[in-house]
């Protein structure tokens, strides 16, 4: 294989650099996944490493089975271990476990939910007098804690001085114990016991070091104090550590990513060789200026600077709006015009904001014009509450000393069983030494009352059913668990939304099958476990709509056409970053990332005014847009919106295309509409979403129209999919 013509000269040199610690600093679009596949594959086919010897490390699922895909399609080979760090040390874990006294391999995992259920009830157990959201502190206290890698005594240490912390090391404590009572790990403890593996037991720590002589860790900016503490260790011994990140894309930290980890791994590897990939290939050359300029602010970066072959593009355009509509009609506006006359679709676009906040006037506005669109962000199929109540099952059958998983459905569907009963049966299991699940199957042989006997014992028929059936083939048990448990009977499949409830259960069992398909000898304890490895960005839709995100959910995509909206100080940046110095550092990072995400075209926007928390407020330009050039700072300080008002955008027409199929099924009306002075007052239109309405008053563009049902809806007229049926 020829990597000289595979790679430019930038990506080539750390992939030939396969000895000692490599740090890689890639920009945003400079190719690093490439560098990341032929540096696997060099270290294969040139220097004839044993692909089993090779460890990669992602943040997602998604990425991981990318990556797994290209090392596939270059080398020929699967044996390179391609795994995200919670994946890892999971599969590390299911192995060695035992050697960490109070758990055993058929270990549950329970996500945040189950943690938070757990603090509520030892927070009530407690008897802890304080305010009704304590338990939200404690849950990030413990999180917290884990993830500095600090057990209850040492963070209880730490926090000394702070209001409740022998509260919240009271939960701690308790928490911890609950957890090995039920034979369970939290998402944290994934990282933390492999760490603690590792400390105890040297001699599992060199098998993995043995195992794993080549290490690449990607998003290395992504990662905190715990996950850089593993990379550590695993690489003490032969010191093969290919590390590829970008200082300026960590906007983590609220997750605990630490920044600093890029500055600490160049420093504390000895010997540690630093290469920077500062050629882009996604984003035009304004675009790239832009985005220089507003991260040059930041004093703590190591330092690049992207730049492209290619073209310098359409000028980047800022916008200042009255208001939130004016705004999402200005955006829609460009949408239109970009797909009648530059041949783009909808999915080229996307609508980024800092707040989840911002996003309703968008939604309200493509809603009205029957445009398309997809809010990224949104629960997770594994999250909807009839999928977890059936995971539920599957974990205690999977793991009978999950109590959590027990308790959640004990009495779903309805069976009678209330939090008298369920206290009564936790008692006697506690009293008769017994696991809750022994004693549910045991309750008429612990002296309860006959009521709440009979009433558990409906739920131990269920289990005694599942067991029966838990050895026949995952494919086969799905089916037989779903009619054991009957969630028909909790669902009346009139009422639309349980209708839905139901689809969703049978897209549950069809992921169970699918994931039969795809895995040779399936095992239930396996299927829980990817699906609690499941992401935000493992989410993949790809209709035909224009996207609406937060730029967090957006890092890694692109798209040819990004609106970045809601540019006002106290909305982006946040409020709160505007006094802390690393905190501002971290939104100029989240704006840096939000930029980088167009390819062709990009638009800022604010608004004069806007409406939140039920009232009307005023603010001031990002500072972002001074940065880059774009507003002028006034001495003043008053609201911009009375000074300022951005030069029109123009539409660049020189690459006129046909409309797309797309673009003219979905605004047919859109031509018929153009002469305005046909509407009047008291006329009768269809709307092609919303039926039938009056036009009860026009203002300039804009027309109110009363919907039966629905209420009154403002439109610009220019765009509304609206016709006249009378007057």
């Amino acid at each position: 294989m020829d990597y000289t013509e595979l790679l430019n000269p930038e990506q080539l040199k750390p992939v030939l650099d396969t000895e000692g610690a490599v740090l890689v600093l890639a920009g945003a679009g400079s190719g690093k996944t490439r560098v990341l596949t032929y540096r696997i594959a060099y270290l294969i086919e040139e220097k004839g490493v044993a692909p089993h010897h090779i460890l990669a490390i992602t943040f997602t699922n998604k990425a991981a089975g990318e990556m797994k895909e290209r090392v596939y399609q270059v080398t020929g080979r699967s044996e390179v271990t391609i795994a995200t760090f919670h994946s890892l040390c999971a599969r590390i874990l299911r192995a060695e476990i035992e050697s960490l006294e109070g758990f055993s391999p058929n270990f549950t995992i329970y996500d945040d939910a189950d943690c938070t259920k757990i603090v509520k009830r030892l927070v009530a157990d407690l008897g802890i007098d304080t305010d009704k959201d304590f338990f939200k502190t404690v849950r990030w206290h413990i999180s917290n804690a884990k993830n500095h890698a600090l057990d209850p005594e040492a963070y209880g240490e730490r926090i000394k001085m702070e209001r409740n912390s022998s509260l919240i090391t009271d939960v701690y404590r308790a928490y911890e114990k609950t957890l090995v009572d039920n034979n369970a790990l939290d998402f944290d403890d994934l990282l933390l016991k492999t760490v603690k593996l590792f400390t105890t037991r040297p001699d599992i720590l060199e098998k993995y070091q043995e195992r794993f002589r080549y290490i690449h860790v990607d998003e290395f900016q992504d990662t905190n104090r715990i996950q850089y503490m593993l990379v550590r260790m695993l690489a003490m011994k032969y010191g093969n550590v290919f590390a590829v990140g970008d200082d300026d894309q960590s906007i983590y930290g609220w997750r605990w990513a630490e920044v600093q980890n890029v500055k600490k791994f160049h420093e504390q590897f000895a010997g540690c060789r630093l290469y920077k990939l500062e050629q882009n290939y996604r984003s035009t050359g304004n675009i790239l200026a832009l985005a220089n300029k507003i991260i040059a602010n930041n004093n703590s970066r190591v330092g690049k600077n992207l730049w492209t072959a290619g073209d310098k593009g359409t000028g980047v355009i800022y916008r200042s709006l009255g208001d939130e509509k004016a705004e999402a009609d200005y955006v829609i506006e460009q949408i239109t015009a970009l797909m009648r006359h530059n041949g783009y679709n909808f999915s080229d676009f996307a609508i980024l904001y800092r707040a989840n906040s911002i996003s309703r006037s968008f939604e309200e506005k493509l809603a009205l014009y029957n445009y398309p669109y997809k809010v990224v962000g949104g629960n997770k199929f594994f999250e909807r509450k009839e999928i977890k109540d059936f995971l539920a099952y599957l974990k205690f059958i999977a793991n009978p000393s999950d109590s959590e998983s027990i308790l959640r459905v004990i009495n779903t569907p309805k069976r009678g069983i209330g939090d008298g009963a369920i206290s009564k049966i936790i008692q006697a299991a506690q009293e008769h030494g017994i696991r809750l699940y022994d004693a549910i199957k045991r309750v008429h042989s612990l002296g309860l009352p006959s009521a709440t006997a009979n009433n558990i014992s409906k739920f131990s028929d269920v289990i005694i059913r599942l067991e029966n059936v838990k050895n026949v083939p995952l494919s086969g048990f799905i089916d037989l668990a779903r009619e054991i448990i009957d969630f028909e009977s909790m669902y009346d499949k009139k009422d639309a939304e349980d209708a839905n409830r139901l689809d969703n259960i049978d897209d549950f069992v069809t992921a169970v099958k699918e994931y039969c398909k795809d895995n040779e000898n399936p095992v239930l304890e396996d299927f829980l476990q990817s699906v609690s490895l499941l992401t935000d960005n493992d989410r993949d839709d790809e209709a035909d709509s224009v996207t609406l995100a937060t730029v967090h959910g957006v890092k890694g995509l692109e798209f040819r056409c990004v609106f970045v909206v809601g540019l006002e100080d106290g909305l982006f940046p946040i409020a709160s970053a505007i006094v802390n110095d690393d905190d501002l550092q971290e939104e100029r990072r989240i704006m840096y990332v939000a930029v980088t995400r167009a390819k062709e075209r990009l638009y800022l926007t604010n608004a004069f005014s806007r409406f939140r928390y039920g009232r009307r407020e005023y603010g001031l330009a990002s500072r972002f847009l001074k940065e880059g050039g774009l507003e002028k700072e006034r001495e003043d300080k008053k609201p911009y919106g009375q000074y300022y008002e951005a030069p029109k955008s123009k539409i660049d027409y020189t690459t006129i295309s046909k409309p797309t199929p797309a673009f003219a099924a979905a605004k047919s009306s859109i031509e018929k509409t153009r002469d305005l002075s046909k509407f009047k007052v008291g006329q009768i239109v269809r709307h092609s979403r919303f039926g039938e309405g009056k036009i009860i008053e026009i203002l300039g563009e804009n027309a109110r129209i009363e919907f039966a049902g629905l209420g009154v809806k403002t439109f610009n007229m220019r765009l509304a999919p609206i016709e006249i049926i009378e007057g």
